[in-house]
């Protein structure tokens, strides 16, 4: 991927001259310009944000029961069973290999 094409989207802002003048004096303090001390701030909070919504915390009590739930034997669900089946056919039927990862 050329660096033309990693940066092709803009991002638009407005904000107050005092709100400028601090975002300026902090990029200058790291050396950096704006737009880069901006994109720096906002991916290591959207890392941080993103991460707190996907990570799953648990008890001690809590991670007991899911390993003992996950010890038990398995059991069908009927219901569940026969969706799994049916996504499988129609799979094959339209030719996909896999289930998006999402």
């Amino acid at each position: 991927m050329s660096t033309e094409n990693a940066r092709s989207e803009r991002l638009n802002m407005r904000l107050t001259p005092e709100a400028l003048a601090t975002i300026r004096e902090a990029a200058s303090a790291q050396q950096q310009d704006v737009s880069a001390f901006v994109l720096g701030a906002a991916m290591e909070r959207a890392r941080e944000v993103l991460l707190r919504d996907r990570v799953i915390k648990l008890t001690p009590r809590e991670v007991d029961q899911v390993e003992a739930a996950l010890n038990e034997d398995a059991t069908v669900i009927p219901e569940l069973a026969a969706a799994i089946t049916a996504a499988r056919r129609d799979m094959k039927r339209l030719g996909v290999k896999e289930l998006a990862s999402r």
